[in-house]
Formats: C-alpha cells, sequence, structure tokens
C-alpha cells in the first residue's frame, strides 16, 4: 500500500527557507550615514542632473556644502536623501 505523501510539504520547506533568508537580511547592520559624503559629480549622478544644475542648487542654498580646502566641495548625504534614503524634491519651489 502507498503512503499518502503531503503535496504542501515542498511549499512549507521553501517558504521556511525565504523566511530565514529575510530575517537574514532584516538582521544585516544598517549603514551609517552620518560620514556619508558625496561630490559634485556623484551627486550629478545620483539625481540625474548636470554639474552646472548642482553648482546652481549650492548657489541658491538648495543644497548645503562643506568647502574642503580651496577648490573642494563636499556634500552630506542627507543633503540629498530623506531619512528613509529616497531622493529629496530638489527642483525649485515657487515661494508663495
Amino acid at each position: 500500500m502507498k503512503s499518502i505523501h503531503n503535496p504542501y510539504e515542498v511549499l512549507m520547506q521553501q517558504m521556511s527557507e525565504l523566511k530565514r533568508i529575510v530575517i537574514d537580511i532584516r538582521d544585516q547592520p544598517k549603514e551609517d550615514y552620518t560620514t556619508k559624503y558625496y561630490t559634485r559629480k556623484e551627486v550629478a549622478r545620483i539625481i540625474r542632473r548636470s554639474i552646472q544644475t548642482i553648482d546652481n542648487y549650492i548657489d541658491r542654498g538648495i543644497i548645503k556644502v562643506e568647502n574642503i580646502g580651496e577648490r573642494g566641495k563636499l556634500i552630506h548625504h542627507y543633503e540629498i536623501f530623506n531619512k528613509d534614503n529616497s531622493l529629496k524634491e530638489l527642483t525649485y519651489k515657487r515661494k508663495a
């Protein structure tokens, strides 16, 4: 006589493996963005604008920079990203 085979056993094994993977990903250490800085070129690449546009944002005060030496400018991570790491809206907003 044949034994009864549970058709959902394979699915349950796969679900438990996926659960383990999700827990591993969740428990990985978060990257520390408090010390992360970008150059103007990197910011231009990230937000898909030209370096000249980034310079205009800096001149208008939309993006704040930290001067390094005579010509170096570094932009902090949280000047272009929100706390949840989504891009900030950097376009010009008309004042009412």
